[in-house]
């Protein structure tokens, strides 16, 4: 879930919840909406609304997580075998 919504953001692209419960086909509907509103509470992710249909959420990382996974990036781009 966490590199599919990392990946919409990188990539410019709204991502909204619906369309990640999806995404999550390994998981019911009902389980995907509880992992989702956990990693909100978390801080993990935000929800912003639409403008244009107020009933649609966009699921975007916070800004703690984009900087944690950009830090991680950058520990695995200098792990050397």
């Amino acid at each position: 879930m966490m590199l599919l919504v990392m990946s919409a953001y990188k990539e410019g692209k709204k991502l909204s919840v619906e369309e990640l419960k999806t995404k999550l086909f390994k998981t019911s509907r009902p389980k995907s909406a509880l992992i989702i509103t956990e990693a909100c509470e978390k801080g993990f992710f935000r929800l912003e609304k639409t403008s244009a249909d107020q009933r649609i959420k966009n699921i975007m990382p916070s800004e703690s997580f984009i900087k944690e996974f950009n830090d991680y990036l950058v520990t695995l781009k200098n792990i050397s075998y």
